[in-house]
């Protein structure tokens, strides 16, 4: 009997054991799939929370630690999202998805030789796709290696034609190249995919601008403004493009109407703040160009022309002192640009 009694409760023990191992695996599930239902809805903070609890109770177990860095990515926490995939990678070493979203998240922390790398990596687990040949040519741009840049990015766009994306940073790196043909040509690709791309139409009228068609890249900034309008986030950038063309043509109070418009959209944009003091400073507005042109100042330290400008507009009022400081100023940012010392004078 108490043999009997002993094996019984051997055998109860190995099923309630067995119970409550089942229990705890099915709740590490449970934790995995709240996330991922959490993670599919965006809520991004609280599914990395629940990747984290369960990576947690369940070290290596799910995938809880990738997704945890999607969703870091998606909070652009890009150093913890590193770290997660990291974690991951170690008992992952084959996760294409792993190893191509640690490339992103390099080149995301401005990294782009390690992010090469990482690609490099990557695309020996499995094919890149257009988007992951898009950033290699934007590592690229980050290195200012503008001939492997556009080389990556044509790959990009011939591996997947759609790309609207790639077409774009393929236009600017044309641009930046002073390639203008083929910049407008990606460009206007940009708009057979999406009509009304503002960035595309924008860049379109730096190219008209550039090609000294003043009028078509007036036209352009302006079909960028009215299509920008209807955005939720509107871009200070084709205002202050139209604005700075409308002051180098001499339509002054149109001009201030624009730059003022791109002030209030990006107060911080120390350009926007230089156009608008310029303006104002030819307008004879000497209040409003000594706040803009010193707020540029401020803002951008080590821009010249904005302290060249500010010192002409001590000048004018007579504020000798602040003027010297102003240009010597400078002389002296200049001269580094130069790779030399300022004259003493």
């Amino acid at each position: 009997m108490n043999m009997y009694w002993g094996s019984a409760r051997v055998l109860v023990g190995l099923i309630v054991t067995g119970f409550l191992c089942i229990s705890w695996a099915s709740a590490q599930t449970s934790d995995f799939e709240r996330g991922v239902t959490e993670f599919r809805a965006g809520n991004y903070s609280s599914a990395a929370k629940i990747f984290a609890e369960a990576e947690s109770s369940s070290p290596g177990t799910t995938d809880a630690l990738l997704y945890e860095a999607k969703c870091l990515v998606n909070l652009e926490d890009f150093a913890a999202a590193e770290k997660a995939l990291r974690i991951y990678m170690a008992s992952h070493t084959n996760s294409a998805d792993a190893a191509y979203l640690l490339a992103f998240v390099l080149h995301r922390q401005n990294r782009p030789a390690e992010s090469l790398t990482a690609y490099t990596q990557a695309a020996a687990i499995t094919q890149p796709t257009g988007d992951d040949l898009k950033i290699v040519g934007l590592d690229y741009v980050l290195l200012d290696d503008y001939p492997d840049a556009i080389k990556w990015l044509e790959k990009a766009v011939e591996f997947d034609p759609k790309n609207k994306d790639a077409w774009y940073y393929l236009g600017r790196a044309y641009y930046t190249n002073a390639r203008l043909l083929e910049a407008r040509r990606a460009f206007q690709r940009v708009l057979d995919l999406d009509p009304h791309d503002v960035k595309a139409e924008n860049n379109l009228g730096l190219i008209f601008e550039s090609s000294a068609q003043p009028d078509a890249a007036i036209d352009s900034y302006t079909k960028a403004i009215d299509w920008d309008q209807r955005s939720p986030h509107p871009s200070e950038q084709p205002y202050v493009n139209l604005g700075s063309l409308l002051l180098e043509q001499g339509r002054t109070e149109e001009a201030i109407s624009a730059l003022e418009k791109s002030v209030a959209l990006a107060p911080n944009d120390g350009f926007c703040r230089l156009k608008l003091g310029t303006v104002y400073l030819r307008a004879g507005k000497l209040e409003a160009a000594q706040r803009e042109l010193e707020k540029a100042t401020s803002l951008e330290p080590d821009n010249a022309a904005a302290h060249y400008l500010l010192g002409k507009l001590y000048k004018q009022i007579r504020e000798t002192d602040r003027a010297k400081a102003e240009f010597d100023r400078t002389a002296e940012l200049q001269a580094r640009a130069a790779g030399s010392s300022p004259s003493k004078h």
